[in-house]
């Protein structure tokens, strides 16, 4: 079986930082921002394509990459604390 492990680029103000979590399926962008950072409504707003206001409309999030792993990558990074 295969994982997918989704990397987020998180921005807020200048901060910009990367998030990697890892999923069993793949689905859209947003379905992935909604999942795992728990937003309540698509505000996308002026900041274009892909990318989402968080609940407080303090962080733009938006989905990096996404890449197929294997289920024993998935547990290798798990266990590093990686994703």
């Amino acid at each position: 079986m295969k994982r997918v492990l989704v990397t987020f680029d998180c921005r807020s103000g200048e901060y910009e930082h990367h998030a990697h979590y890892v999923c069993d399926k793949k689905k859209s962008e947003w379905k992935y921002c909604k999942e795992f950072w728990d937003i309540a409504k698509k505000n996308s707003g002026c900041l274009g394509d892909g990318v989402f206001w968080d609940d407080w409309m303090m962080n733009s999030i938006s989905v990096h990459s996404v890449n197929e792993i294997t289920n024993e990558e998935a547990e290798t990074l798990k266990r590093l604390g990686v994703a």
